[in-house]
């Protein structure tokens, strides 16, 4: 899943972590990393669930595990939040923020409950352990879920509003002005712009940005920079009632993947995905993969691929009520 500014979002259960006597958790670790390697190249976000473990890795083992890791794991990291701290993690991340990266501590949040973490991370995006629900029940009898992550005194205008509602039933009020901002001024300033829609900006400036654009307002993007225009756009697709895709037809896009060309795929798409999207949203479309293709052709100098710029983009792209679902839907044809 993303979280709330549409960072990738990876989570951890200790509750999963197998019995070290039967697991060479050093196999266990590349294969891990090995599967992580194009997640980590733009920003990310970690949950990890601490409560209710059966085993535990050692001391010993969690250091040389983070000697391995590469510096965009590292320094691409921009939260960690620990669910259910005990003793025992808390002591690990405290010895690693002291011995090895004292940068470290200010991307660690203790979180105590499920509840608080949903007011981090949109949880619903989140398959949660059996053991971790059953560990909260210590702390809390219920988990409270925040209505509206980005609770607003006013009706919004842009962001989580239906696109037939800014748009038409058929298009006919034209593209979001503030959409059409975002496309152009990256189309002027960012195709270039090395890991654009993989960088974050500051939370303050992108939620300030998202704020005057809700209300209705113009904004000079010059003022906000590059990387708040590119994210607003995936906000965008990430907040709508209605995802870019369905799931109900996740069972088509699957079958692209028996596609043997991009000609094969490209005309797999018109004929049997089109149309089962709306007017707006085919409009809305059509000027993202421009964007996108646009950007792609300069991927020697921004480093955007196109599998880059489908990692980043696709978990906006797509929601269900099963994340795993929507995890592998992501991976069609990676």
């Amino acid at each position: 899943g993303v979280d709330l500014e549409s960072k990738p979002m990876l989570v951890f259960s200790a509750c999963s972590l197998p019995n070290p006597k039967v697991v060479d958790y050093d196999q266990m670790l590349a294969l891990i990393l090995a599967k992580l390697d194009q997640f980590v190249e733009s920003d990310y976000t970690v949950v990890l669930f601490s409560g209710g473990a059966t085993y535990r890795p050692s001391w010993v083992w969690l250091f040389k595990a983070y000697s391995k890791l590469s510096r965009k794991y590292k320094k691409n990291l921009k939260n960690l939040y620990v669910v259910h701290p005990s003793r025992w993690p808390r002591l690990i991340l405290d010895m690693m923020n002291v011995v090895v990266s004292p940068k470290f501590a200010k991307k660690v949040v203790y979180v105590e409950t499920l509840s608080k973490l949903a007011s981090y991370v949109p949880i619903q995006q989140i398959q949660i352990p059996d053991a971790v629900y059953e560990f909260n029940f210590q702390f809390e009898s219920q988990i409270i879920v925040p209505s509206n992550q980005d609770k607003t005194s006013f009706t919004p205008q842009a962001f989580g509003v239906p696109i037939e509602t800014m748009m038409g039933q058929e298009g006919e009020l034209g593209l979001p002005e503030f959409f059409c901002d975002c496309i152009e001024f990256i189309r002027v300033n960012g195709i270039e712009v090395e890991g654009i829609f993989r960088r974050s900006p500051a939370s303050r400036s992108l939620k300030e940005a998202k704020e005057i654009y809700n209300r209705g307002n113009s904004l000079n993007l010059d003022d906000y920079g590059i990387h708040v225009a590119a994210v607003l756009l995936k906000m965008f697709f990430r907040e709508l009632p209605t995802p870019a895709f369905p799931a109900d037809i996740y069972e088509l896009i699957r079958e692209m993947g028996s596609c043997g060309n991009d000609m094969e795929s490209i005309q797999y798409i018109r004929r049997n995905i089109f149309p089962h999207l709306s007017k707006p949203m085919l409009l809305l479309l059509v000027q993202i993969f421009r964007l996108m293709s646009d950007i792609s052709a300069k991927s020697s100098i921004n480093l955007m691929t196109p599998y880059n710029l489908a990692v980043v983009w696709s978990p906006n792209l797509v929601r269900s009520g099963n994340p795993l679902v929507d995890v592998s839907l992501c991976t069609v044809g990676g």
